[in-house]
């Protein structure tokens, strides 16, 4: 069982670890053209007293689709905020059982997430953006994916766990939400 889990564990990784280094990537890139949008935005105003009808749908969605980029690289390696007053106190054991339990309930979220993201995309294909001639369906096919990558490494997390379970490792090192994916590799 614990070579099938590092095995799947090995697979899960080469497939997360690029998605979420390409998106965080792609994440900053549109945080340029943020800030890009904002500045042109600005001196359009006050140089030429014109405003860019397109600056601030352009930001929006720049802004949207960065942070649902970025989500699954803070997921991978456990970059959200977390209390652990209540985590520090719990027996090893207890505390793998629990982040099983949170990882499977945010694996669960996700997938129905992810079906309503899918109709989401179908419903916005029929509408038109309001300053540029673009299909909204565009535009909302981030969350789709996104959501497919966090549930991607919402199942890293589990199986992670799992094995550290199955192999004797669990309590080896502090546990918060989600084992720091990117600092180790599972050993056969």
């Amino acid at each position: 069982m614990k070579r099938a889990l590092a095995a799947a564990l090995r697979l899960l990784g080469a497939v997360n670890a690029p998605i979420a280094r390409w998106g965080l990537s792609f994440s900053a890139a549109l945080l340029a053209l943020m800030l890009a949008v904002a500045l042109a935005q600005i001196a359009s105003r006050g140089l030429f007293n014109h405003t860019l009808d397109w600056a601030e749908e352009i930001a929006r969605w720049a802004l949207v689709w960065g942070a649902l980029l970025a989500a699954p690289m803070g997921y991978r390696a456990a970059g959200h905020v977390a209390i652990t007053m209540l985590v520090e106190a719990l027996p090893p054991r207890l505390l793998y059982a629990l982040a099983i339990a949170i990882n499977l309930l945010i694996g669960w979220i996700c997938l129905m997430f992810l079906i309503e993201g899918i109709a989401f995309v179908g419903r916005g294909s029929t509408l038109v953006a309001t300053a540029l001639p673009l299909s909204m369906g565009w535009v909302y096919a981030i969350v789709p994916l996104s959501l497919a990558a966090l549930l991607s490494v919402s199942v890293e997390a589990v199986l992670r766990l799992l094995h550290d379970l199955a192999s004797g490792e669990a309590g080896r090192e502090p546990l918060v939400g989600v084992v720091p994916l990117l600092e180790r590799e599972p050993q056969d």
